[in-house]
Order: C-alpha cells, then sequence, then structure tokens
C-alpha cells in the first residue's frame, strides 16, 4: 500500500514532465477547445449550470493548462485555476496571456486549497477526483470554500463500452505509457474508474441541494460537427457530462 503523501508526489512528477503537459495541451481531450463552436457550446452548458446563481469569483481546481478556467474568464468571472504541477501552471499562464485572460494561477493541493473560506461562488474541477487518494475529503473542504447558494461544477466522461479500444491514428508517446509502479498507483485511487452516479453520493455527503446533471446537447452536436470536418479526430468516443450542486445559504 502506497501512501498518500507518496502517491501525490508520484503524479505530481509525473504530471510536471514536459512530454505530459505537451501532450494534455494537445490532445483528443482538449482539442474540441481549440474549436470556436464546441469552445462556444462548453461555455453556453457552463452558464446554464450555474444559472440563477450570483457568478462573481470562480475557482478552477486541477486545472492544468487552463482549460476550463479559461472559459470562466471569458465569461467575465474573477477566475483563479489551482494546480499542484507548476509545468502545468506555467502552460495555463502562457494561454491566458496569449488570450489576454485574465486569470490568476495558484499551486495547490486539490484535497487541502490553500484559501479562505467563503471565498468562491463556483468551483469547478474537469478530471481531477480520479487523481486523488480521498475524493470525498476534498468535495467537501471544497464546499467549504462555496459562499452560500454557491455551486460545485464537475465536468468528466463516460466511456460507452465500444470505446475501450484505442481510436484509430491514437498514438502514445513512449514516455507517457503508465509504468508498474504508476499502475499500482492508479489502483489505489477509490475514483479511478467512477459513474456520474458516484459523484452524486459524494456531492449529496458533502451536504450539497438541487444536485443535477446539466444538458450537454450543445456540446454533442459540436463535437458531431468537427469530427465531420476533422475526420482523423476519432477521439470522441465518450460521452462528457457536467454535474452541479448548490451549497445552502
Amino acid at each position: 500500500m502506497i501512501g498518500s503523501s507518496k502517491l501525490k508526489k508520484g503524479f505530481r512528477r509525473r504530471w510536471n514532465h514536459p512530454d505530459r503537459v505537451a501532450g494534455w495541451v494537445n490532445s483528443g481531450l482538449n482539442i474540441e477547445f481549440n474549436d470556436p463552436a464546441c469552445r462556444a457550446a462548453w461555455m453556453a452548458v457552463l452558464c446554464r449550470a450555474v444559472a440563477g446563481a450570483p457568478v462573481r469569483d470562480v475557482l478552477d481546481v486541477g486545472t492544468g493548462p487552463g482549460t476550463i478556467a479559461q472559459l470562466w474568464a471569458e465569461m467575465g468571472c474573477r477566475t483563479t485555476g489551482m494546480d499542484f504541477a507548476p509545468a502545468m501552471l506555467k502552460a495555463g499562464d502562457a494561454a491566458a496571456t496569449k488570450k489576454r485572460l485574465s486569470i490568476a494561477f495558484v499551486e495547490g493541493d486539490a484535497e487541502a486549497p490553500p484559501f479562505s473560506r467563503k471565498r468562491f461562488d463556483v468551483i469547478s474541477s474537469r478530471f481531477v477526483l480520479f487523481t486523488l487518494p480521498h475524493p470525498g475529503y476534498a468535495v467537501r473542504r471544497w464546499v467549504q470554500l462555496l459562499r452560500p447558494n454557491g455551486r460545485i461544477v464537475l465536468i468528466g466522461h463516460e466511456h460507452p463500452p465500444e470505446a475501450k479500444a484505442r481510436p484509430r491514428g491514437w498514438k502514445q508517446r513512449p514516455k507517457w505509457r503508465p509504468d508498474k509502479q504508476h499502475q499500482e498507483a492508479l489502483r489505489q485511487l477509490p475514483f479511478v474508474d467512477h459513474s456520474p452516479g458516484d459523484l452524486i453520493v459524494v456531492l449529496e455527503a458533502a451536504g450539497l441541494r438541487d444536485i443535477q446533471r446539466v444538458p450537454m446537447d450543445e456540446v454533442i452536436t459540436a463535437r458531431m460537427s468537427l469530427c465531420k470536418r476533422q475526420p482523423s479526430l476519432e477521439v470522441f468516443r465518450n460521452n462528457p457530462f457536467i454535474l452541479v450542486g448548490r451549497k445552502e445559504p
């Protein structure tokens, strides 16, 4: 059994690797955000996720290169992107500067963010909880950082059974291949393979209310259009989802 601190240290080292950073910025999981139509669709869905709530200050946890943080900033929010990998934060800051977006990038642990309570109106995360030794603790801490009526927005994707095979044209760089130690570390993460239903239970346990799965119709349509225009992007063999929960006043 690998201890939590050692797990995090190993994952942090891997996420800081230059090839990993470059791959994450340019990979199929992020390539859609370079498409204007897909980008607009994602912003529309995020707007719907937080509709009816004051949205001034937003924290994106595990922001990586700032993919989701950029969308909040483009929507006019005061945005903070937090990650435990300095190399990812550097890439995010460079991308934000290039797009003339004002985003504060902060290094921090997703299970213990370095912020005061009731600081944010919205806290979002994408592909983060599966990397954490204690995802339940993390969500509980995020709720503490929310102002009354604030929202937690969890972004992920489901893998249909037919999507287990690698898409045609998908190539993994040799340095990305998980070694035996990494595979063992992944096996100790409780959410390495989770469903939206699992996340709903965690949100409920953290005390959130009005938990909903946000319709993703705009995103699905934009993705299909992008794949028709660029057939080589056969990487969208997953179903994106967004879950949102509200903190009580």
